[in-house]
């Protein structure tokens, strides 16, 4: 696919595999949404890659449903979204103070399994909606 001029959403884009994903998007010449918990990281990587940034929390459902309708208001429908909001705090299982505390374990499966699902759900939508590109994608 080419994604020259086409809109795309990326989730963690203020960060790491996000941002990285977020420049290269950009390099190849999409219009980036850049969708991260936090704005000013988002706010930054925006500015370097001349996209737009937008604060969700990707676990909530009405806080990435709010930025994916704010992106789509910039940049039109996405047809590309990438996944990379992810968080991986080190525990063991049970250590030395106890077990593992179950809601951080509850916050990494929200972010990371329902986070992702959450921006596949929102982007698809408007991907089956969508007319075909000129090139039949």
């Amino acid at each position: 696919m080419d994604v020259n001029g086409q809109a795309a959403l990326v989730t963690g884009g203020g960060s790491g595999m996000g941002a990285a994903t977020a420049r290269a998007l950009a390099a190849a010449g999409a219009r980036v949404a850049v969708i991260d918990l936090n704005r000013d990281a988002a706010d930054a990587v925006a500015a370097e890659i001349g996209g737009q940034a937008f604060a969700a929390d990707v676990a909530d459902g009405a806080a990435l449903e709010q930025a994916v309708a704010a992106a789509k208001a910039v940049h039109g429908s996405a047809r590309l979204a990438v996944a990379c909001a992810g968080i991986a705090p080190a525990g063991l299982v049970v250590g030395r103070g106890g077990p593992h505390k179950l809601d951080l374990f509850q916050k990494v499966i929200g972010v990371n399994l329902i986070g992702t699902f959450n921006l596949l759900r929102l982007a698809a939508t408007d991907m089956v909606r969508a007319e075909p590109l000129p090139s039949g994608e």
